[in-house]
Order: C-alpha cells, then structure tokens, then sequence
C-alpha cells in the first residue's frame, strides 16, 4: 500500500468517526432531554398537580384509540372470492366438514376475517342454492363437495 492510498482509508476512517460522533451525540440529548423531562414529572407529582396535566398524549385520545380497538369490523369480502375458497377448502379435505372446521381453516390458512354465524347462516346456505358450486349439505352442519356424477354406457 502506498501513501496516498493508506491517506485516502485514514481519511475514510476520519469520515466515518465524524459520522459516529454526530449519532452519538445526539443519542445523548435525546436522552438527556427525557431525563429532564422525567425529572419535571417527578416534581410536578411531589408537588400535588395532577399527572394527567403532563403527558404528552391528552386521555380524550387514548381513550378514543382504546374504543377503535375494540371495535374492529370485519372487512367485507366478496361472495364469488369467499364461495370458491370455501369450494377448494371442501375439495381438498375430500370428506364432509362442519362449519367449526370450515371456518377455522378460512380464517388460519387464508387469514379472511368471516364472523362464523354469517358463515354458516348466510354464506353456506347460499353456496348450496348456486347452481354454479359444486357444494351440497350432507347433513345438519356438514357441507361437502359434490363430485362429477360418472356416466353408465
């Protein structure tokens, strides 16, 4: 290695270095300004004041995102999309399936959100009326596919 380039990688080092101190130096106000911060918190409670006066976020928010949590809909998916997922579900397992099973393997494997009473009271009932599905019901909450029935000569 000759001189100008083991000045150019000392250079690059010196570079580099510059680059880690300007990140660390900021790591250490970030950090120092959260010290303060926590500091002013304490004496705002030794004091008596009221805490909920010095969070960042207001409750009114909180409160509201805590109740848009718990109020996930489920997103609505097209029949024809749900109806030939269900046919293949029902293909592939080869025997009749109850609903529970239906059900579980559309929400595990194919991650659709589906409520299981509108599954079994809307969807599969509809799916057995198409005449364009090969579904039928075997019985009471059992649903299977309906082979192609083989001609006789």
């Amino acid at each position: 290695m000759n001189l100008l380039e083991e000045k150019r990688a000392l250079m690059k080092l010196i570079v580099e270095l510059i680059h880690e101190r300007k990140a660390i130096t900021s790591l250490y106000e970030a950090i120092e300004n959260r010290l303060n911060r926590i500091e002013e918190i304490e004496n705002t409670i030794s004091e008596g004041q009221s805490y909920t006066k010095t969070t960042i976020i207001p409750k009114k928010e909180i409160d509201r995102a805590k109740f848009n949590d718990q109020k996930i809909k489920p997103s609505s998916i097209p029949y024809d999309i749900i109806s030939k997922d269900i046919c293949y579900i029902l293909k592939t397992s080869g025997i009749p399936m109850n609903g529970s099973k239906i059900h579980s393997s559309i929400t595990k494997n194919l991650h659709f959100n589906l409520d299981y009473k509108n599954l079994v009271n809307n969807i599969l009932p509809k799916m057995v009326k198409d005449n364009n599905l090969p579904i039928e019901k075997v019985h009471r909450g059992f649903w299977q596919y309906r082979r192609a029935e083989k001609t006789q000569r």
